[in-house]
């Protein structure tokens, strides 16, 4: 293998490899972010090691009060006890998993889409603004790229080699759907594919034992992991249940339920377009106005007249082997378009991390058709190649720059706030920011770490002292601000104001 890896031919992607390492991990202690989820993460997990506080859900979604598993703490937990009290463990670790991420776009692409496709999906991976600042922080959604990427390459190989990986790709969808419930998505494409596999067995008087055994046991692999949620919505009224089937539906929207019928199906058929640009164009060129556009119908084409490239030359086993890989990547990414379409908010980049690898092999797929066109087809690609760069570079200078709530400032300006804890005195913090985190978790965390740690959540009644971070400086006089911390407090007259430089004013109040 490592000869091999060695080879002439390897030596572009060594040095692809070589930059995936350092655009992941350069700096990377003193420009990762540690907003409030960070802390929130840190928090729990940190009370899993320490006071053996087993956790059975995950994070709330930041739309629709919906509960992820918990299974992205389980993940942190090693890497959090190695690096404790500094949480920089689990950032390493989805470095980490970046860097075997974009290894095994090349390794496991190459079998799926062939050598080249899968090269230049590996190289603008690497490069991806987008896609490095996922890799350089600690949150759920971040590992989804990878585990979607053995998820699409397992159903390759069951259908081409043995029924029984759909074991294996249910296994990941498992794990996908508890990092971020949008990859739900990713079931409708395999279950796509799923159903081909199944009538093409019957049409052909195949037996469909093993294939109905595989997913029986994937069934209920599936089932299992989700005991936890199910039991907690059992106790809770439906929650999850009720709050993504409103989410999906738009059922809490008061312009979704004014439109008629025809007004729906027309706004459904521009947010697959807008979606269709997210997915495969803005992730890569950024948002190029009406140029996306013609660029989304471009290169659907293009996969298309791929596909039947393909279609037509299937002597071999390797052929059709390249054939099925190019279904599955037009497969998952028409299913994830038209799914996204029908979700009625926002969608953010991490939203659909898990379409990452999708959306780069597809750009394979199309340079790949298109060099070998000729002229016109190399002048595209150029012409890609400068929107690539154009949009990326610029942006990858923010990612790998120092700015916000960077770990360190926040850990720096926790400090002040022990240095003024005095001896056996209750305190607790109100952090005002636009983020809307009031309980300042990622001030918390860091405190928490200290022999002066904040009180509990439960007993913030029984406070002596009350520091007010004023981060977004909104409020001038922030003590008439109508959080109940603060309303509730009993002396607001402030016993020291002070500045932090190039940080947030921090207002102490003390009982006496």
């Amino acid at each position: 293998m490592i000869s091999s890896f060695l080879q002439k031919k390897y030596y572009f992607f060594i040095i692809v490899l070589f930059f995936a390492v350092f655009l992941r991990f350069w700096n990377i202690s003193n420009t990762v972010q540690f907003l409030g989820d960070q802390g929130r993460d840190s928090l729990i997990v940190s009370k899993i090691f320490k006071e053996k506080d087993l956790v059975f859900i995950g994070p709330v979604t930041s739309v629709g009060n919906m509960y992820l598993g918990p299974l992205y703490y389980y993940f942190m937990v090693p890497f959090l006890m190695l690096s404790y009290p500094s949480p920089m463990g689990p950032v390493y670790a989805v470095a980490l998993l970046g860097v075997l991420t974009i290894y095994l776009m090349f390794v496991l692409g190459k079998e799926l889409l062939g050598e080249k496709v899968s090269l230049v999906a590996a190289t603008l991976m690497t490069f991806s603004a987008t896609v490095v600042a996922g890799t350089r922080f600690s949150w759920n959604p971040n590992p989804a790229p990878l585990v979607s990427l053995l998820m699409i390459y397992f159903v390759f190989k069951a259908l081409r080699r043995n029924e029984k990986y759909w074991i294996l790709v249910v296994l990941c969808f498992s794990v996908l759907i508890q990092l971020h419930y949008l990859t739900l998505l990713a079931g409708l494409g395999f279950g796509v594919l799923w159903l081909g596999q199944l009538f093409q067995k019957i049409k052909s008087n195949q037996s469909i034992k093993k294939m109905m055994i595989s997913t029986v046991i994937g069934g209920l692999i599936f089932v299992t992991s989700l005991t936890p949620l199910i039991l907690f919505d059992f106790r809770h009224d439906g929650l999850n249940f009720q709050a993504f089937k409103n989410i999906i539906s738009g059922e809490n929207s008061f312009e979704q339920q004014s439109m008629s019928y025809i007004e729906k199906t027309s706004k459904y058929f521009i947010d697959t377009k807008d979606r269709g640009i997210q997915i495969l164009l803005e992730l890569s060129i950024g948002n190029q106005s009406n140029l996306n556009n013609y660029l989304l119908i471009f290169s659907f084409i293009i996969l298309f007249l791929s596909l039947q490239d393909s279609k037509l030359n299937l002597k071999t086993n390797r052929n059709k082997d390249l054939y099925f890989g190019k279904i599955i990547i037009i497969t998952f990414l028409i299913t994830g378009i038209f799914g996204t379409a029908l979700y009625k908010h926002t969608i953010f980049d991490h939203y659909i991390a898990y379409l990452f690898p999708v959306s780069f092999f597809a750009l394979g797929l199309i340079g790949d058709y298109l060099y070998k066109k000729g002229v016109s087809g190399k002048l595209a690609i150029l012409l890609f190649l400068v929107l690539f760069a154009n949009f990326n570079v610029s942006k990858m200078s923010k990612v790998l720059s120092s700015t916000g709530s960077t770990m360190n400032k926040i850990w720096s300006n926790s400090k002040t706030i022990t240095d003024r804890v005095r001896d056996g005195e209750k305190y607790n913090i109100v952090l005002l920011t636009g983020t809307g985190d009031i309980d300042g978790q990622n001030y918390r965390y860091f405190l928490s770490t200290t022999d002066k740690p904040p009180i509990k959540m439960e007993d913030r009644g029984e406070i002596d002292t009350l520091f007010i971070i004023n981060d977004d400086k909104v409020l001038k006089n922030v003590v008439e601000s109508p959080i109940y911390e603060i309303v509730v407090f009993p002396n607001k007259t402030a016993s020291e104001v002070y500045q932090i430089d190039d940080g947030p004013e921090i207002t102490v109040l003390r009982r006496n």
